[in-house]
């Protein structure tokens, strides 16, 4: 579970956005600008993984003592996991992973951050559970992992760091035995239109270029050493995130979309109900979270 916001008013994270235009640069050819891009992503999240294990957002505490770090959005999907393989990616530092494993699967988890991966082998041995932690970028997985999975997993913040979704469906797809599942819960395309500092729509809806940010803060950082850094993601339409997974012949056999997020981590957000927040005071509800459930032929 990872996330990329603005949180100016609290100062959790200020960030500075402006378009790099792939096809103008003609400095580095593709792969040389993903190296960039990951490479500076990787050091970031290594910074914000130190930040993170201490902070109050994720709660170690009751996490180490028995909290299951899953959301009702997902476990609807994850049910009867009892000896069903199942691959985390993006995981971070494993809380969702290691919660997976208590529910009876067997994990293996992907990061590209090495903090992270260590850190959450520290976990995963604090907690007894026995989760494969793996250390790569998404795009290298199937270089480090050959096994075929019942459930492939990913959550709240992972697509926004592909540029290529297509490619995402290609490693997945491989990845899945006949029959497996893809479930994904992901911060809803709509919502990455807004600037979370003035509440106006300020973004594309799809993916066009890749966005540069300088961030000061983390969504998870509440006082201390300021951290800072430079990042890179990428905005995709829901047809740009479905779509690939079609073509390759998997079924979409749910989709769903929430109109709030379990997640209090945007600027003007309010609780309407318990453990459930709602950005903005637009005279429509807009769409924070969508699901996507994939069913391999």
């Amino acid at each position: 579970m990872f996330f990329i916001y603005s949180k100016k008013n609290n100062l959790l994270l200020v960030s500075f956005r402006f378009d790099i235009n792939l096809k103008n640069d003609s400095e580095m050819n593709e792969n040389d600008q993903l190296r960039k891009y990951f490479e500076a992503n990787k050091e970031l999240w290594n910074n914000k993984t130190d930040v993170h294990i201490e902070s109050d957002f994720y709660d170690n505490e009751s996490f180490l003592s028995g909290r299951n770090s899953l959301n009702d959005i997902e476990l609807e999907y994850l049910k009867d996991l009892k000896g069903k393989k199942v691959l985390h990616i993006q995981c971070h530092f494993g809380q969702d992973s290691i919660s997976l494993a208590r529910m009876g699967a067997e994990v293996t988890a992907t990061d590209i951050s090495n903090k992270a991966i260590n850190a959450a082998r520290k976990f995963n041995e604090a907690c007894g559970t026995d989760v494969t932690f793996v250390e790569t970028d998404t795009y290298n997985i199937g270089n480090y992992v050959e096994e075929k999975f019942d459930i492939v997993f990913m959550s709240y913040g992972v697509t926004c760091w592909l540029p290529d979704i297509n490619r995402l469906s290609e490693i997945v797809n491989a990845r899945l035995k006949p029959g497996g599942r893809l479930i994904c819960a992901e911060f809803h395309p709509m919502l990455f239109t807004f600037d979370f500092d003035t509440d106006k729509i300020s973004y594309g809806y799809n993916n066009t270029h890749v966005y540069e940010e300088d961030v000061e803060g983390t969504y998870a950082q509440n006082e201390g050493k300021v951290l800072r850094g430079k990042e890179y993601c990428w905005q995709h339409s829901l047809e740009e995130l479905s779509m690939p997974y079609i073509k390759r012949g998997m079924n979409l056999s749910a989709f769903r979309e929430y109109y709030y997020s379990p997640y209090n981590i945007f600027d003007s957000m309010k609780e309407v109900e318990k453990g459930k927040f709602v950005y903005g005071d637009f005279p429509y509800p807009i769409p924070h979270v969508y699901l996507f459930e994939f069913t391999k032929k």
